[in-house]
């Protein structure tokens, strides 16, 4: 019996439905495998993890070396054990204080530096306000280090009026010698500005004479090797850590004797070379033989330049705050101001600044409130224990 067209066409259509809805399964089918290959594509191999946050972990412990970081400087650690799809590693919570020669911005690029081989694996997130910086460190998005880094607060000095005896600040201009013209500025301002003038630069020996006969007081500038040398040059006359002790008298005296009338000696750079006390010992030994005093320019928070000149009763001082580590106005009115307030606690304060117009116009600016304040501004010697 031959079948109906109709029926022909009702299973006919029921065929087409099944495939239908065999190929709508298979479609999903694949998608969601695809998906799940990648998912899992985008969570790392336990052990690929563990191995870069490892490294990470390295990277930061050796960069927190690198600035000086000891132990006493650590407010708070904490690790915690974190586990999330199969991963498992540590989280470090960490709680620094900085020295103030030390700025964020430093910090922040020289950790996204370091960090920066690792490519997109490793991400670094920066939160900052006033005194204080926050690095987030995340491993394939997982966060593994949350560093906190913060400025100590200088002391606001107690009501009650002024102290009996005047507190005292010292400003040293650094780096003179390589130009003519805006010594020439600081040389007409009513206050005794200290000069320090690095050796065999083209006015040296000009900026000397003219600093001197118009009474101020003057320094020898004096380059050291930093960490980075040669790539960082510290300039002409340096002091290299490979020198022994016959080369380093011989190029000590040559600087030396490169400017005239100088009363005592501040390092230029020297972040290695301020680290070393055996090659320290020999310069300071000469400069007491010679009746000169010595400012540590702190460059490394690891210098023993202070403890060294005051082991064989070298005249000595340290730097407290650096004026300019950045040219915008705003920042350098902010550390003289934080200046001012330390020498009003302590009695006195040493900022360093360098021959640039913003940090010329912000101290010739702040000078009237230093006077209003009861500051007096005295050349570097009168300081010196």
């Amino acid at each position: 019996m031959t079948k109906s067209p109709s029926r022909r066409h009702k299973r006919g259509g029921r065929r087409g439905w099944i495939g239908y809805l065999l190929f709508f399964l298979l479609g999903s089918f694949i998608t969601f495998a695809g998906y799940t290959y990648l998912i899992r594509e985008k969570e790392p191999a336990p052990k690929t993890f563990s191995q870069t946050a490892f490294l990470v972990d390295q990277t930061i412990q050796g960069q927190l070396y690198e600035i000086g970081i000891v132990k006493k400087d650590i407010l708070l650690q904490e690790i915690s054990s974190k586990r999330e799809r199969g991963l498992v590693w540590e989280e470090s919570l960490l709680k620094i204080e900085l020295p103030r020669s030390l700025s964020f911005a430093t910090i922040e690029g020289n950790f996204r530096r370091s960090l920066s081989p690792f490519g997109k694996n490793v991400s670094l997130q920066a939160f900052q306000v006033s005194e204080s910086l926050r690095l987030e460190v995340r491993v394939r998005n997982h966060v593994t280090h949350q560093i906190t880094f913060l400025h100590p607060r200088i002391p606001v000095p107690k009501p009650g009026g002024r102290p009996s005896i005047a507190p005292k600040i010292a400003i040293v201009i650094d780096d003179l010698g390589g130009e003519n013209h805006l010594f020439k500025e600081l040389l007409e301002w009513d206050i005794p500005i200290t000069f320090s003038i690095l050796p065999f630069t083209p006015y040296s020996k000009t900026v000397a004479e003219e600093a001197h006969r118009r009474g101020r007081e003057i320094i020898l500038h004096l380059p050291m090797e930093p960490y980075g040398y040669p790539k960082v040059r510290p300039g002409e006359g340096v002091l290299l850590e490979e020198m022994n002790e016959e080369r380093l008298r011989a190029q000590l005296s040559k600087d030396l004797d490169a400017v005239p009338f100088i009363k005592g000696v501040s390092n230029h750079m020297g972040s290695r070379l301020m680290e070393d006390p055996e090659k320290i010992k020999i310069i300071l030994s000469e400069l007491k033989d010679r009746d000169l005093f010595f400012l540590d320019s702190r460059t490394t928070s690891r210098t023993v330049g202070l403890k060294t000149a005051q082991s064989l009763g070298l005249k000595s001082i340290e730097r407290s705050f650096f004026l300019d580590h950045f040219q915008d106005e705003k920042e350098i009115h902010q550390e003289i101001e934080d200046m001012i307030r330390f020498s009003l606690s302590t009695g006195k304060a040493v900022g360093i600044g360098h021959p640039h117009p913003s940090t010329l116009k912000s101290i010739k600016e702040l000078i009237p409130k230093m006077k209003e304040k009861g500051v007096e501004v005295v050349p570097l010697s009168s300081l010196l224990e």
